[in-house]
């Protein structure tokens, strides 16, 4: 169970490592993709204003720019700052002057008609006519927008259209770079987690290694001296005939060598020592060889027993786990149902699932106790009393069975009607 809790551990702090990458890696190539459509977009916005030219900055470093009124377009086509932006200074100057020689653009007049009466370029050589009447014709109508790496907008009958080829591969450059550097990241961080996780799981798996190792030694131990007393009983028994003291000593021996023998069960399903068989066998015989002689037990008990085991039902698995499983949820139905109540043994097939269900008429188990049943010496009665006899290992060893041959066990338990397992393989 540590080892299974350790490799779920590992899985989920390498999947959410690797999920908080992936979300890292796409919050910074968005903003990044985001920083170049915002540029475009005020690289459009000059062009548009200033009639689709670039606006002109020369003369600025050395104090011969033309005078122009802040928040206006300046004459021979150079632009303020303060116009469109509300910033002053050298720092919007210098914002627009990056918005202004970024990547490429071109001009594209259009007829009434729509169809393309001329374009113009700063750089011809870039474009054919048949790429510029290809990406008139993609924009149609709309007043702005993108095709491919190329954002445009139209002004009455002028597409001012700037081209962000270099931009965006600069951009898919750098996406293709911090998915390397995160990916190494991910493995160095993943490798760290996985070594931390078996440092700190190390000391609880080699505990409950030690607690399995004592379970199976002195369980072994315990057999010999049982076998002392109750040899020695029966010999008392003999000599002295049937006592009060030897009867109470040999219902005790024989308590505590099934626990014994329930322990080293368990003992040997934890260690790995027992394997499931892989053999098909006729699963409806099978439990109907277990319900049988039940029947005389649960109408000793002064209940009633109803099984409904369709005929021809195959399982391939291991027999004797199935029925050492059945013996156990019908023994457990029997001591918990109440008095005249009703057992029901229902076998189903499901596709290639086979569901094998016990359900017993009485006492609901409470909701905070449906998930510790299947711990070894829980008991529902948490007072271990005598009345209701058993240990709380039958429903460990079940739950042990069960994923020894890959399936499921779970309960349902309502008051007024009863509770159910249901065992899914």
């Amino acid at each position: 169970m540590i080892r299974t809790l350790k490799i779920r551990l590992m899985a989920l702090v390498v999947t959410g490592l690797l999920l908080a990458s992936a979300v890292l890696v796409v919050a910074i190539n968005g903003m990044n993709l985001r920083s170049v459509s915002a540029q475009a977009e005020t690289v459009l916005a000059m062009l548009e204003e200033n009639g689709g030219k670039r606006p002109d900055f020369r003369g600025e470093a050395d104090g011969t720019a033309p005078e122009r009124p802040q928040g206006t377009l300046g004459p021979e086509g150079t632009f303020s700052p303060d116009r469109r932006f509300g910033r002053r200074g050298d720092l919007a100057n210098r914002e627009i002057r990056n918005a202004v020689n970024f990547s490429n653009y071109f001009l594209v007049y259009l007829q009434e008609d729509g169809t393309v009466e001329r374009w113009e370029s700063e750089r011809q050589g870039l474009y054919s006519d048949e790429q510029i009447l290809s990406f008139a014709s993609s924009a149609g109508s709309d007043a702005s927008g993108r095709i491919g790496d190329v954002f445009f907008r139209r002004s009455n009958q002028l597409l001012i259209a700037v081209d962000a080829t270099i931009e965006m591969q600069n951009a898919r450059s750098f996406l293709h770079t911090t998915v390397l550097v995160a990916l190494v990241q991910w493995a160095v961080l993943s490798a760290g987690a996985v070594w931390l996780i078996h440092r700190m799981v190390k000391p609880v798996d080699e505990a409950m290694e030690k607690q399995k190792q004592f379970v199976w030694d002195a369980s072994h131990e315990l057999k010999t001296p049982l076998a002392v007393i109750s040899a020695n009983a029966e010999v008392l028994s003999g000599e002295v005939g049937d006592h009060p003291s030897l009867q109470y000593i040999q219902s005790e021996v024989q308590r505590t060598d099934k626990l014994v023998q329930n322990l080293l069960t368990l003992a040997r399903m934890e260690k790995g020592t027992v394997k499931a068989a892989h053999e098909k066998f006729d699963l409806s015989r099978a439990l109907l060889g277990v319900a049988l002689p039940f029947e005389s037990t649960v109408f000793e008990a002064g209940k009633q027993f109803d099984t409904r085991i369709p005929d021809g039902i195959f399982y391939t698995g291991d027999e004797a786990m199935v029925k050492q499983l059945l013996m156990i949820l019908l023994s457990n139905a029997v001591k918990y149902s109440d008095p005249g109540g009703q057992i029901t043994l229902t076998l189903e097939a499901r596709g290639d699932k086979r569901l094998i269900r016990v359900h017993n008429t009485g006492p609901a188990i409470p909701q905070e106790a449906q998930e510790k049943i299947f711990d070894r010496f829980y008991r529902v009665d948490s007072s271990h009393n005598r009345e209701t006899p058993g240990n709380g290992l039958g429903l460990a060893i079940a739950r042990s069975l069960v994923e020894a041959m890959k399936g499921k066990i779970t309960v349902q338990s309502e008051e007024e009607k009863g509770t159910a397992f249901t065992v899914t393989l």
